[in-house]
């Protein structure tokens, strides 16, 4: 069964099982999911708001594009399990097969490259979450700034699932290209969580 076809107890129920999918990856997308989830309400509650009239266009782009990333974060959720599984079945290969480690290299880009797509996923939400935190109902503004943690967590998860995946690639250039991407994307997805944060100071959330 897809995760999308799931009901959250069941998801939750499966991610507790003594298996290791869905793990950390598919549970990151899902989170990722829920913080475009909360954009979209923002949006949603802000459209139509004589308050909030000047904004209408920008969360128009909110509700739109947040709809296209919940749909790509529900399938990196089951393309993380399909991805972990290849990386099994490789280890399984006899180690005196030829082609073992070939497949194995090739299942392991797979399995980095997954989460990564996460990871930009997650800037993605969190740029969109930047303008739910200006511009959105200052009613639901705790509901912005919730997804703007759950962002910044899911491209955390997004992280360490790549890094753990590059520590098994031999191939040097790929793992040295996808630090380098990953660190570009941690600047920028920090860069905006920072934006927030003075927005979240300046709404008077900090205790």
């Amino acid at each position: 069964m897809e995760l999308k076809n799931m009901t959250l107890k069941e998801f939750c129920d499966k991610v507790a099982e003594k298996s290791p999918v869905p793990g950390g990856g598919a549970v990151g997308a899902i989170v990722a999911s829920l913080a475009a989830s909360l954009n979209q309400m923002v949006a949603n509650l802000t459209i139509g708001k004589k308050k909030y009239e000047e904004y209408e266009e920008i969360m128009e782009e909110v509700l739109e594009n947040m709809e296209l990333s919940r749909r790509r974060l529900q399938d990196i959720a089951d393309r993380d399990i399909r991805a972990f599984n290849k990386v099994m079945e490789a280890f399984k290969i006899p180690k005196d097969n030829p082609e073992r480690k070939e497949k194995l290299e090739h299942a392991l880009k797979e399995a980095a490259d997954v989460p990564f797509e996460l990871a930009r996923e997650s800037r993605n939400v969190m740029k969109y979450t930047e303008i739910t935190c200006k511009w959105g109902n200052k009613n639901a503004i705790s509901d912005a700034f919730s997804a703007a943690e759950l962002s910044l967590a899911a491209f955390k998860i997004a992280m360490y699932n790549v890094l753990i995946n590059l520590k098994s690639i031999k191939d040097s250039a790929f793992v040295k290209h996808y630090e380098e991407e990953l660190k570009e994307l941690k600047g920028e997805i920090e860069g905006i969580y920072n934006n927030i944060k003075e927005l979240i100071a300046a709404n008077g959330f900090e205790i």
